[in-house]
Order: C-alpha cells, then sequence, then structure tokens
C-alpha cells in the first residue's frame, strides 16, 4: 500500500503530534426541556452521584462539548459514529432541546434494535448453530422483535423460561436449547446473566466465599428437572436416516441434515421426570441420587415477607412457569437491580456495582443509592428497557467529559462522567459501514427464520419415511440449504444490500453470530460465543495489522465510499480535511493537524490516504 512508504512518517508526526486532542470545541451546558418523568428520574439520579461526588471530595466533569457528545451518544445507543451529513445537522442546530430530541430520535431508530441485539448476543451467548441442535434463526429474529417492540424485559425472560417446542417454531425456546442436554450449566448462567448470582462452582460444591451451597444450587435446578432439551433418540434416528437415505446425493446430505437438526431439537416436557442430587454429593443435608425439592434461594431473612416467594411447588408441569414469575417479579431484589446495573454499565463504561454478574456482596458497592435508585427506576417504567435508557442518556452525569479508565483497585469510581473506552468490535464495524454507506445500513435484515419455518415437520413423531418425505417435498419446492450470505434483502423486499469493492455493507447484527474466526470482528474482540459477556476490547497486533492493510481500509478510502464522496465534494484542500475529519471524528481539525495535512497533500499526498490516517488514529477508536 503506496501509504506506508511514502506517508506513514507523516502519518506518525501528525499522530504524535497532535495526540488527537479528546476535548476539542464548545463546551455546552445545557438544561434542556425533557419529558417530566424522564427529566425528573434523570435529576434525581444526578443528584445521589453528585452527593457521591462530595462525600469523596471529588467534582464532576466540565459538560461535554456537541462533538463529543453526538459522536458518544452515536456509538451508545446506535452502535456506529455519526455520518458527516449527521454532524454538520446537529452542530448547526442551536436549539436548547436538541440533546434530548436526539436521544429520541436515536431511540426510536433501527441503529438501536441492532445495536441492543449485538449486546444481549454477547450476554446469551448465541451463535447460528449450537452442535447438532441446528440453526437459531428462529430465536435471534424473535429477540430482535421483541427489542423493536421494545417489550418489557420482564416478559422477554419470562417468555425464554417458560418456552416449549421446537427451534423451528419457537423463538424463546432457543434460549434453553443453547445448551442441549446441559440443563445445569443452563442454569448457572441463567442465575449468573438475570440475577448476577455468583452461583457456577456450586454446582459441584458449596461456594466457598458466598451463601451458595451445592444444595441450594440443586433445589433450583429442580425447577427445570422435568423438561428434556436434548434426545438421544431424536439424533439417533438422525443419524441413522442421514446415513442411509438413498434420495441425497452428498451435496444435499447438508440440506437433510439441516432439515433433520431444526425438527429434533425441542424443548419438551418429560412426565415423571425429576431431577436427582448426584452420586458423588458429599454433604449431610441430602443422600446421593435423593431426587431434589424445588425451592427457591433467599438472599436475606426479610426474603420471608416478599410476595414473589409465594409459588405453588405442587405441579410438576408448571414449575418452570412458577420459577419464572418468581425471577422476574418487581419484588425480587435481583431481577432489577441486574439489568439496571448492565445497561449502566454499556452506556459509562464502568458499572454501579461491579462485575455485573455478581451482586452477592453489596457492602462492597461504592454508591448503594445509585444502585437502588437504578432498580427503581427500572420498575417503575415497567421493565422498558428504552424508557430506562432514555433516562441514563439525559442525565448530566452521562453528559459529561470522560474520565480516563479508572483503577478500581486503587478506589472506587463516583461517577463524574462516562468512563473513555474503546469501541466494542461491534461498533467498529458499524461505524466502517457508516463511513462506506451512511444511513441505509440499517435497511438491510437478515431474514433466515423464515426459510427455517418451512422445514418443520407437522408431525410430532419423526419416522424414516416422514423425514425423508418431507424434506424431498421441501426440496422438490425449491427450499435449499440456509446460509448467511444468502438472504440479506431489504427490508419490505427488493435488491440484497450494496458492495463496494466486494465488502457487502451490513450490520455485525445481520451477519453470522458469531462470524468466523478471520473476520474484522473477530479480530477487533467479538466473542466466540462461548461464555457470557466474553467480548474483548483488548488491542492486539491483528487489530493494527487489519486497519492498516484490510480490506476494510480499501473500502472507506474507495471513491464510492460516503465520506470520501462527501469530502471530495468540497471545493478546496482544507474544507475536504474537515470534511473528513467531521465524518470519521465528529469534529473539525485543530489549525495544527489542519496544517500538516494541507502540506502534506501539497505534496502529494490524497484524500484516501488521509483517511487511512484518521482510521488509523487512536481517537478513531475510543468513545469519549
Amino acid at each position: 500500500m503506496p501509504v506506508l512508504k511514502i506517508f506513514f512518517p507523516v502519518a506518525l508526526v501528525l499522530l504524535a503530534a497532535s495526540g488527537f486532542s479528546f476535548e476539542i470545541g464548545r463546551r455546552v451546558d445545557q438544561k434542556e426541556p425533557l419529558k417530566s418523568s424522564a427529566a425528573q428520574a434523570a435529576a434525581t439520579i444526578d443528584a445521589i452521584i453528585l452527593k457521591g461526588l462530595q462525600q469523596a471530595k471529588q467534582n464532576p466533569n466540565p459538560p461535554s462539548t456537541d462533538e463529543q457528545f453526538l459522536r458518544r451518544v452515536f456509538l451508545d445507543i446506535v452502535g456506529r459514529i455519526p455520518t458527516g451529513t449527521e454532524t454538520e445537522a446537529f452542530l448547526a442546530d442551536k436549539s436548547a432541546d436538541k440533546r434530548s430530541r436526539l436521544i429520541d430520535n436515536l431511540l426510536a431508530s433501527d441503529g438501536y434494535n441492532s445495536h441492543l441485539f449485538n449486546y444481549f448476543a454477547d450476554m446469551l451467548r448465541i451463535k447460528d448453530s449450537v452442535g447438532k441442535q441446528g440453526q437459531t434463526y428462529v430465536y435471534q429474529e424473535w429477540l430482535k422483535d421483541q427489542i423493536a417492540k421494545d417489550r418489557p424485559w420482564s416478559e422477554t425472560v419470562y417468555q425464554m423460561m417458560t418456552a416449549k417446542g421446537r427451534l423451528a417454531e419457537s423463538g424463546p425456546a432457543g434460549y434453553l436449547l443453547r445448551d442441549p442436554g446441559m440443563p445445569l450449566d443452563n442454569l448457572a448462567n441463567t442465575l449468573t446473566v438475570f440475577l448476577a448470582a455468583n452461583v457456577a462452582c456450586a454446582q459441584c460444591h458449596d461456594h466457598p466465599s458466598a451463601s451458595w451451597t451445592q444444595r441450594d444450587f440443586y433445589e433450583m435446578a429442580a425447577f427445570f428437572g422435568g423438561i428434556e432439551t436434548h434426545s438421544f433418540k431424536a439424533q439417533r434416528m438422525m443419524n441413522k436416516i442421514i446415513k442411509s437415505s438413498d434420495a441425497f446425493d452428498q451435496n444435499d446430505k447438508r440440506f437433510l441434515r439441516q432439515f433433520l437438526e431444526v425438527n429434533a431439537a425441542e424443548v419438551k416436557e418429560e412426565p415423571g421426570k425429576k431431577l436427582k442430587f448426584p452420586e458423588d454429593y458429599k454433604y449431610k443435608d441430602a443422600r446421593p441420587g435423593e431426587v431434589v425439592k424445588p425451592q427457591l434461594i433467599r438472599w436475606s431473612s426479610e426474603d420471608k415477607f416478599n410476595p414473589s416467594y409465594a409459588i405453588d411447588t405442587s405441579k410438576p408441569e408448571k414449575l418452570r412457569e412458577e420459577f419464572a414469575k418468581w425471577m422476574t417479579s418487581e419484588h425480587n431484589p435481583r431481577f432489577a437491580a441486574t439489568i439496571a446495573n448492565r445497561l449502566w454499565k454499556r452506556a459509562f463504561g464502568i458499572a454501579a456495582s461491579e462485575p455485573v454478574t455478581d451482586l452477592d456482596d453489596l457492602t462492597r458497592v461504592a454508591n448503594i443509592d445509585l444502585l437502588n435508585a437504578l432498580a427503581s427506576e427500572m420498575k417503575r417504567v415497567k421493565f422498558s428497557l428504552k424508557e430506562f435508557q432514555r433516562i441514563i442518556f439525559n442525565t448530566q452525569a452521562y453528559q459529561r467529559q470522560a474520565s480516563a479508565t479508572p483503577d478500581l483497585a486503587a478506589g472506587d469510581y463516583r461517577f463524574p462522567g462516562p468512563v473513555l473506552r474503546r469501541m466494542t468490535a461491534e461498533q467498529v464495524w458499524d461505524s466502517v459501514l457508516a463511513l462506506a454507506a451512511g444511513e441505509q445500513i440499517d435497511h438491510y435484515k437478515l431474514r433466515r427464520a423464515d426459510d427455517l419455518k418451512k422445514f418443520v415437520i407437522p408431525e410430532r413423531e419423526i419416522t424414516p419415511k416422514v423425514a425423508e418425505e418431507a424434506a424431498i417435498r421441501l426440496r422438490k419446492q425449491g427450499v435449499r440449504p440456509i446460509r448467511v450470505k444468502e438472504n440479506l434483502q431489504m427490508e419490505g423486499g427488493g435488491k440484497p444490500p450494496p458492495q463496494i469493492r466486494g465488502f457487502t455493507i451490513a450490520r455485525a447484527s445481520e451477519l453470522e453470530q458469531p462470524t468466523r474466526e478471520s473476520h474484522f470482528l473477530r479480530m477487533f474482540g467479538q466473542s466466540d460465543r462461548t461464555t457470557a459477556d466474553d467480548s474483548s476490547v483488548e488491542g492486539g497486533v491483528p487489530q493494527v495489522l487489519m486497519q492498516m492493510n484490510g480490506d476494510v481500509q480499501d473500502v472507506i478510502g474507495s471513491q464510492e465510499s460516503l465520506a470520501m464522496r462527501h469530502a471530495s465534494a468540497k471545493k478546496t484542500p482544507a474544507e475536504q480535511i474537515e470534511a473528513l475529519y467531521i465524518s470519521f471524528l465528529g469534529r473539525k481539525p485543530t489549525p495544527a493537524q489542519l496544517s500538516t495535512l494541507q502540506n502534506a497533500m501539497a505534496k502529494g499526498m490524497t484524500l484516501s490516504e488521509v483517511s487511512w490516517v484518521l482510521f488509523n488514529s487512536r481517537e478513531f477508536l475510543f468513545v469519549q
């Protein structure tokens, strides 16, 4: 790449000399007219934070500039940087309520749905397929639909806990089918993700540092003891059909396997099936092999007065419903606090209580009043994640300048402002797409669930004859194996998404879940979805090489990209450089930066090479 040989020293000088300051621009301390409920809630949270700062003898950070706020709120709500046009329009707007109006518009956009799905996909370990369970496309699209409709979080989780049916029929069943045949592992993830209960080691022994015992864990698991999420009988039948079928050649065997897997994967009740203590159970409070009676964990002695504990365990077929009622109840002291704490961290970079997977010891929480207020607001908005986030983004605390990443071992963080942090892999990818194609990236949605639903065999009993006849019938109707790169359609039908130099313009939420190991997203830290919340924002050599010489740079630096077209339309080199700064960094260059680049362009540096410099800057990758 010529820029490496000719202008790489210029780029280094520019980056080193300027530092790409994170505090460029006009400071605005706005008091915007907000919706009354959101305004009051935001004010309450701000008051709690200010009190905590005063107690710690600390000051809040200065208000963010319009440039800082705009780029931050775009990345936090819709998962991408604003386009040059969007940035120019916001900066030109002089109205007092422009920040609150922008928050409302972003929360109502498709980008919000896409970005929140990315977060949940990491949290819930969503993969396109799990072992030999078949594809999870119906589950994924169901979850996206829940987000788009702003379904209360309590209802969404309740449906996942109580779902029945096959993988191609029931969206919420995909959650329990994520861990086929491993109900204890699934429960450990459930309690950790939704209730921030650190229980994983209690599967095998009493927790060494928390109050959880192995008996507690098994008593909770007993609520799911009557279901089956992996049928070995169906698996053996499926393998036999695939191996012996003469109606399919080797290429079409993939279709047959995909078809059979989604019919074999099912959440179903097994009458008479009950959980038993393991044969190596070593504690005196139960015998090995003894049937476990379902019982809920109590967080404190006060729980005996808690209405969420008023459940009925007398009907085995209703146990999951009783568990789900308890877990998602507004009276459960953990449920609202856990999701509120998670969303706070998503906006600020640090949770009110760290880590988000463990609320067992609240004595270590720096500002317990803040955590309690967040949980109360989550209940007040009836678990509307969108309304809760509207409050967060409208706080003065969120709209202050960012702090350097603190060392929590050296002391508590009191939230004088958000924390400076690197973009997630999905934010980087979707920001690249915004540079290349702009707002239209939200118009392309993955449509695989509809095709997968065609695979469902109406008969509940799958015999070799039924399966083969159904598969042949589907094949004659033109139904083919479902692949990720196909079925990307414009919302409401129409042409597939555009390509720039062979690069498909589709958001991270619309690609493979997760992408292949060599993909840009994985290189930048996308989780492999083996464990919950496992994405990374750590840097590395592969990222540097991909930024400097990868296909992505060719795309955003090409004359077909939106950012380059926006800049090329300007008349003078100075205006062109400013346009690229606005597109990549959401601000204008400093006089020193502008002068350096103007001199470089006078010596032959191209606009495409300027885009390379900006894309490879530290500032581009950070949410400030």
